[in-house]
């Protein structure tokens, strides 16, 4: 009975370290697509912010197209990245932005849900994506 105990006591820790390297893994790709959404809201201007979502929700989501003269001059997270569960997180971020040919300066909450993709191993936006206006 010892010997089987010593033998099983082991593999529980291994079963238990492997679940927990998938969590850190599905957490480190959380963060990267976070910075990469960042960076193409900053310096797209949003046009880039539909190659987030998921093929599925891409064809079918409307969005008015983004101004040329629209600048995003500051984004912030001020809320998350939060888990809600293995496969899911909220963020939330306020995005300030500029019209250029007018020099009027907007605010907009933009409040992301971000799900996890297992077989295709990413995230992928869920929310609608930010419209500048």
């Amino acid at each position: 009975m010892l010997r089987i105990l010593l033998i099983l006591l082991p593999m529980s820790g291994m079963l238990t370290a492997c679940q927990t390297l998938g969590e850190h893994q599905r957490a480190e790709s959380l963060q990267d697509i976070l910075r990469r959404y960042e960076a193409a809201i900053r310096w797209s201007s949003g046009r880039q912010a539909r190659n987030f979502l998921p093929l599925e929700l891409a064809k079918t989501e409307i969005t008015p197209p983004v101004q040329r003269d629209v600048k995003v001059t500051h984004y912030e997270v001020v809320q998350g990245p939060t888990m809600l569960g293995d496969m899911r997180a909220v963020q939330t971020a306020v995005i300030q932005y500029v019209f250029q040919d007018s020099q009027i300066v907007r605010e907009i909450m933009d409040q992301q849900e971000w799900r996890y993709d297992e077989e295709a191993e990413i995230w992928h936006l869920y929310s609608q994506v930010p419209v500048f206006r």
